[in-house]
Parts: C-alpha cells; structure tokens; sequence
C-alpha cells in the first residue's frame, strides 16, 4: 500500500459560514476558544505596538469577560473623559509583574531549601534506632527527649497511650 493512501485524510483549516451555531454546547465551546484566541490577539497587539486596549465581552451565559492593558477601568475612564492621558499611578507595568515573578521564585527556591534541610533531618530517624545499641548517655537523652515530647503533645490519645506505655520512670 501506498503511504499517502494510509494517511488520514483531514479537513483542514477551512472557512466556516459565519451564523449563529444551533447547539448551545458547541456555541459555548467555540464561544471560550475564541475568547481566549481574541484575548490573546489583544495582548500581542499592546506588547507589539504599545497599544492601549480594553474589550468586554458577555458570554451566551451571561458571564462578563474584561481584557485591558495597562488595566481596563483606566482605558474606560480615560474613553470616558475623552483623554488621551493614562494614570500611572494604577498601571502595572510587564516590568513590575516580572519583578513579582522574580521574588516569588526566590521565596519558592528559599522553602524548596527549606523542605529539604526538613528531609535530611528526618533522615538521622534517630527515634527508629534500636535501643539496644545505646549507650547510658543516649539512652538518658533519648528519654528525656521521649519525655519533652510528651509534655508539648496535648492529644489525649496520644498522651494515653505514653502513659500505658509508662514512660515517666
């Protein structure tokens, strides 16, 4: 068999008759696929072309979808007044969301280190060692840690069950 015979044959990108599309399901599903690809057609033209822009748009639902750059309630009140002049004061700038971006990462690296000096700590699992291979001094420590441990547990359960065990002398 020939190998272009084998292959699927698809449709394509193909131009569809622009009306309103019968089945509710399909109309919401085409509805947010294309609110995202408008979006995303929006944003490209502020970062290109420094382009101030709002849109809002009502899905069929009724739902309220707003896209602006700097911010949209700037652009409607600039539109509004009939200026051309934008508050820097409510702008966010790319710079100050990449800046947010930055720190967020360094506080996620500082508790991934964190997590990991927590690992290798539980890793000694000094309470797991057998007590038969203690010393006198370890033993004396291990108790008083066992002791620690249980005045700073307020679960009764538990507490009950340390008791059972009667660890206090």
């Amino acid at each position: 068999m020939n190998m272009d015979n084998q292959r699927k044959k698809s449709v394509g990108h193909k131009k569809i008759e622009i009306k309103k599309i019968d089945k509710a399901s399909n109309r919401q599903v085409t509805f947010s696929k294309r609110r995202q690809g408008l979006f995303k057609k929006a944003s490209e033209l502020c970062v290109l072309c420094d382009a101030h822009v709002a849109m809002v748009v009502f899905s069929p639902s009724d739902k309220l979808f707003c896209f602006g750059q700097p911010n949209i309630d700037t652009i409607l009140n600039s539109y509004i007044n009939e200026t051309t002049e934008f508050e820097d004061s409510k702008t966010s700038s790319y710079e100050e969301y990449n800046r947010r971006y930055e720190e967020a990462l360094k506080m996620l690296e500082s508790e991934k280190k964190k997590l990991a000096d927590v690992q290798n700590l539980n890793k000694s699992d000094w309470w797991n060692d057998s007590i038969d291979d203690m010393s006198i001094e370890e033993l004396e420590q291990f108790m008083e840690s066992i002791k620690e441990l249980k005045t700073n547990l307020n679960e009764p359960m538990l507490c009950r069950t340390m008791e059972f065990l009667d660890l206090d002398e």
